[in-house]
């Protein structure tokens, strides 16, 4: 996982700006395990953390240079020894799915040395990169450029994955605000009692979301602000969690 960055246009390395109570670079090594990617390694570069959930933190000394330092960085980390692949994501995608990675595994499994996870079409990360490949792309990974041209000179030999979620970059502080579970909750519920009840219980909802609460209490929670925003504005609701995604989906009721 990418993720040594400054983040110039973002005000600081994104790495440490947090979604719904969660470090982004902490959410992404989640996705990342929770998908099936073993180990999971972290590049940074501009600031040096402790990752608590990744097997491994590489320090891309000329992070500078841009993404295709870190890209060099991760690829020829001696934790990938015995690896026979990589899936490469960056840090600052939270729409990114568990499935995604999970389904990169899956196609690798398959044979599929050369991959990417596509949205409506599109292009986007999480990409599968075969070992006997890794030189060619260290080679030509230059300044931002990561694994792109290498993509594009060999767009036939590349496999597409459809996926769910999106591989949107939050560039400002604003648009990351604007993924996160209070965002989607106050887009349905609108700024009423509802929206203010359903407020009230985000901080112990998202802080679950992004620690080690079992799914039951997860549940517990969400049903336990479902039930006061119904009560608040007299409207059935409904909420579903998605502990791969990290994310509520609250809707009401409207029969």
């Amino acid at each position: 996982m990418l993720a040594a960055g400054e983040g110039r246009r973002f005000g600081g390395p994104k790495a440490l700006a947090e979604l719904d109570g969660e470090r982004l670079v902490d959410r992404a090594v989640r996705i990342l395990s929770l998908g099936g990617a073993d180990p999971v390694l972290v590049v940074l570069g501009a600031a040096v953390v402790d990752v608590a959930g990744a097997d491994a933190v590489i320090v891309a000394e000329d992070w500078a240079q841009g993404m295709g330092s870190s890209l060099r960085a991760g690829l020829a980390a001696p934790q990938l020894a015995g690896c026979s692949a990589v899936i490469v994501q960056l840090v600052d995608q939270p729409g990114i799915r568990a499935t995604a990675v999970r389904l990169l595994v899956a196609a690798h499994d398959e044979g599929a040395d050369l991959a990417v996870a596509t949205y409506a079409g599109e292009r986007g990360h999480p990409v599968l990169l075969g070992r006997d490949r890794w030189t060619d792309i260290a080679a030509g990974a230059v300044g931002d450029q990561g694994a792109r041209s290498y993509l594009a000179a060999h767009a036939d030999e590349v496999l597409e994955v459809p996926c769910d979620g999106d591989a949107k970059d939050a560039d400002t502080p604003g648009e990351l605000a604007g993924r996160g579970i209070l965002s989607r909750i106050a887009g349905d519920s609108g700024t009423g009692s509802a929206g203010a009840a359903l407020g009230a219980g985000f901080d112990e909802l998202g802080a679950l979301l992004g620690g080690a609460g079992a799914r039951a209490r997860v549940d517990d929670k969400a049903a336990e602000v479902v039930r006061r925003a119904s009560f608040e504005s007299g409207e059935p609701a409904a909420m579903t969690v998605d502990l791969e995604a990290g994310v509520v989906r609250f809707r009401r009721d409207r029969r």
